[in-house]
């Protein structure tokens, strides 16, 4: 029986392959098609150990190997996620993905951050792309590609404007998040009314979680008996890619919540209690859409729909009211509980804080306070 081939090369019929190696399409030839694949499969396998992590090996192809071989097994999907972004727009793109790995300093890092700077790529992404580097070049040094990591403290500087625009940093110093007032809030809650995503944002109102906590919530994470709510999962909504490091779609998948601290308990409100009692068990989850888990993205478009109409409703009825995104709801719930008296270090325990300066922006809907407290001190100067 004939071997089947698929072009002929040079008078002689061939089975030909052509897959992507390390980026670059390429071609294996074989007698048969069995024979092709052995050659592009122990090639494969040269690339995942590095035999052909040539001398001149760049930044650009081993970068993309240690993201799609390596960090995908020990990374979120949403920081995988946020990792390829960077990479794709940020480093790939400029000549500085083509230097070899060795030929890597601390300068030459420099310049690179230097000429996103300039640019126009901000402190913030540059800091990101930074964070990303640093963490490859840890690989790098491990793997005795570099003799030391460029990206250590101290060797380079993130690029900033020195001259700040005072105006926009005592802005943001006001309050520095959005949120809704309370009398806005009865206003929301109203247009939510008979929408499916109604006890969604009642839920988020009345207990400070974040909406991926909130989406993967389970009824066995509620002991009613106790008036308990423990927050073991978050459900997020993050690319896929594939071997090759190329996109394939979106997945929601189940997680751990965000930090550590993150995973808690929290109490039930006597409204939350029956407002949980009020809803149908027909899945593992609490909040459904057809019997299913809810999906954050239409969640997210119903709100912005929503909130959209709401605003232009109100715009003809000359009452402003701007748009806020869902996750707003939750500084919405700090700032109200600030507001009738609770203190700052049980909003932070509410919230699940690692940190007390998270939850310190809240004072910023206090100005009064520091009105007071600088009055404290009128006595001294009293003759």
């Amino acid at each position: 029986m004939a071997k089947k081939t698929n072009c002929n090369k040079n008078g002689i019929d061939y089975f030909r392959l052509h897959r992507k190696i390390n980026g670059k399409y390429e071609d294996f030839y074989g007698s048969s098609k069995s024979e092709a694949e052995d050659k592009y499969y122990k090639r494969k396998q040269e690339a995942e150990i590095g035999i052909i992590q040539a001398k001149d090996i760049t930044i650009k192809v081993l970068l993309h190997k240690w993201l799609f071989s390596s960090k995908i097994h020990t990374i979120k999907n949403t920081t995988l996620e946020k990792y390829e972004c960077d990479f794709r727009n940020h480093i790939k793109p400029f000549s500085f993905a083509d230097i070899p790995i060795k030929k890597i300093s601390s300068i030459v890092i420099q310049d690179y951050y230097n000429m996103l700077f300039k640019n126009g790529r901000s402190t913030q992404k540059i800091t990101a792309v930074h964070k990303l580097l640093h963490v490859f070049f840890i690989f790098c040094e491990s793997e005795g590609y570099i003799a030391k990591n460029p990206c250590s403290k101290g060797l380079v500087n993130i690029p900033q404007n020195k001259d700040v625009d005072v105006d926009i940093i005592i802005e943001k110093k006001k309050v520095p998040f959005n949120y809704f007032r309370d009398d806005e809030v009865p206003i929301l809650r109203e247009e939510f009314k008979g929408n499916k995503y109604e006890k969604v944002v009642d839920f988020a109102l009345g207990t400070g979680m974040r909406e991926g906590e909130i989406v993967g919530l389970k009824w066995i994470h509620l002991n009613f008996e106790k008036k308990e709510i423990y927050v073991k999962n978050n459900t997020t909504r993050a690319a896929t890619f594939n071997d090759e490091g190329e996109k394939t779609g979106y997945e929601t998948k189940d997680g751990t919540p965000k930090t550590e601290s993150s995973i808690d308990i929290i109490p039930m409100s006597d409204f939350i209690y029956d407002l949980l009692m009020s809803i149908p068990r027909t899945s593992e989850y609490v909040f459904t859409a057809n019997g299913h888990q809810i999906d954050k993205k239409d969640l997210e478009k119903v709100w912005r729909k929503t909130l959209l109409a709401l605003s232009k409703k109100l715009e003809e009825k000359n009452i402003k009211f701007e748009y806020r995104k869902f996750h707003d709801l939750r500084h919405t719930f700090a700032v109200l509980l600030l507001l009738k008296g609770t203190d700052i270090y049980t909003i932070m325990k509410l919230l699940r804080h690692k940190k007390i300066s998270s939850t310190e922006i809240y004072l910023a809907v206090l100005p009064e306070s520091k009105d007071t407290s600088v009055n404290k001190l009128n006595y001294l100067f009293q003759n």
